[in-house]
């Protein structure tokens, strides 16, 4: 190939070059003016250290249920109390503060408690069911006696009911 020929040949290609880069610049701002606005998602701004969180029904429920595993009886209650703050007539919330009071040593709480639960659920044969526990273990028999057959009396095939038969023979 001649001189002159490759020094034509290497005008063509940066004239090419040139020409390709002014495309993409154009077509890239015509873009620019033609594109919808991209939002971006911004995390809400974390509370500052020390603010109170917002507690809902399921995150308390979560919480009292692994303290009250765990036997940290006295969270849990706190946690129940904070979800009947927020549901006042749930009675399974009665009943779960009921089993916590009494395994934190507060039998005449705990009773008030199921005995609330009872109330709200009066076919609730957990609730009857661990009534008649609580009473029982506080040495009141013949409250005890009268929640264990309600329990059975409600369904005597269930769990509950078979839990409660069992613990009237005793």
């Amino acid at each position: 190939m001649s001189a002159e020929k490759e020094e034509t040949s290497w005008g063509s290609v940066a004239v090419l070059l040139v020409a390709g880069i002014v495309v993409v610049v154009l077509v890239w701002r015509s873009y620019q003016n033609d594109a919808p606005g991209i939002t971006t998602y911004q995390a809400p701004a974390a509370a500052p250290a020390g603010a109170p969180r917002a507690e809902t029904a399921p995150s308390l429920a979560a919480l009292a249920e692994s303290a009250f595993n765990a036997g940290r009886y006295d969270e849990a209650i706190s946690a129940y109390r904070k979800m009947l703050a927020l549901d006042p007539n749930d009675a399974g919330v009665y009943t779960d503060l009921g089993l916590a009071l009494h395994y934190s040593g507060k039998a005449d709480e705990a009773v008030a408690a199921l005995k609330k639960a009872t109330a709200l659920e009066p076919k609730g044969q957990r609730a009857w069911l661990s009534y008649g526990f609580v009473l029982k273990a506080s040495g009141r028999e013949k409250p005890a006696r009268a929640a264990l057959e309600k329990t059975v009396a409600l369904d005597p095939a269930t769990a509950q009911g078979i839990e409660a038969k069992g613990m009237l023979k005793r």
